[in-house]
């Protein structure tokens, strides 16, 4: 069975505040590497909702709907 993902959190300074991120991953450590990746990040737009999806659900329309 797949490890489940957890949220962790990270703080960065900016503009004169103190701003925090939170990345899903494995562990602490996989955070940490997911973080490092974000150099390679793409604006992708602002998120104009979030709507939860129940796990079995969320698992077929990952499947059946086109990637971006």
């Amino acid at each position: 069975m797949a490890e489940p993902f957890r949220e962790y959190l990270f703080e960065y300074p900016h503009d004169g505040g103190t701003w925090a991120l939170k990345v899903k991953a494995r562990d602490p450590d996989d955070a940490r590497e997911r973080l490092k990746a974000l150099a390679w990040a793409r604006y992708k737009g602002e998120v104009a909702a979030t709507i939860p999806v129940p796990s079995l659900l969320g698992r077929v329309l990952a499947r059946i709907l086109p990637r971006r």
